[in-house]
């Protein structure tokens, strides 16, 4: 896989996690709003460089999913509930 298919994937998880969020915020309270507006601007942020790098910037990009993933993982975690019913 070459680094620009790995951050096609990477971009289009993103995404997803940005999509469900977006659905989400209706029930999140105002820290989480306020969590979600620094956020959301950073998906498009990262698209933008993803598509205007090249090699040197592969790690840098890299990383920046990994935080950014990681912040939208963590603010998911905070506003949607987790799944009820009987576990398996």
């Amino acid at each position: 896989m070459t680094a620009r298919t790995g951050f096609t994937n990477l971009m289009t998880e993103l995404k997803k996690t940005r999509d469900e969020l977006r659905l989400q915020m209706h029930l999140a309270g105002m820290e989480a709003r306020a969590t979600w507006e620094k956020l959301e601007p950073k998906v498009d942020e990262l698209e933008r460089k993803v598509n205007a790098a090249g090699d040197a910037a592969t790690r840098a990009i890299e990383a920046a999913f990994d935080t950014l993933g990681k912040a939208l993982a963590r603010l998911r975690d905070d506003i949607v509930p987790p799944p009820s019913g009987p576990r398996l």
